[in-house]
């Protein structure tokens, strides 16, 4: 099999490298997984939204290929984003003096930002010690 891409697992990366078919995306995740878990057609048509749904074995297999969590696979965007803000909103109550630990609902989207922006340079500088 010719690799294609740039990583580990042979898939392909956004360094320009000719993106892998879905052969070879199915062939990964089954070598991921030990195990026949998903055909070439069916990653197809579950990647051109031509099938919707699937097994929670495939969605685990999938995500641990491409090292992610079965979650994205489940949700839309709009659906991943929500939790996400959710989850910030929890992040931040502790530090806005919000004792139910529910957050404040009304946290604005830059609020939120300047949150984990401020978080990620207290880790980069963390790291960089």
């Amino acid at each position: 099999m010719r690799r294609v891409g740039g990583d580990e697992r042979g898939l392909g990366g956004p360094d320009g490298v000719e993106p892998p078919s879905d052969r070879h995306i199915a062939d990964a995740v089954d070598k991921a997984a030990g195990e026949t878990v998903v055909s070439h057609v069916t990653l197809g048509k579950l990647r051109k939204g031509e099938q919707v749904a699937t097994t929670d074995a495939r969605l685990a297999a999938l995500a641990e290929c491409f090292g992610g969590d079965p979650l994205f696979f489940q949700r839309s965007g709009e659906e991943i984003v929500d939790e996400i803000a959710l989850r910030l909103r929890y992040l931040i109550a502790p530090h806005s003096g919000d004792i139910t630990g529910a957050g404040r609902l009304s946290s604005s989207h830059a609020e939120l930002v300047e949150f984990v922006e401020r978080a990620v340079r207290e880790r980069q500088a963390g790291e960089d010690r």
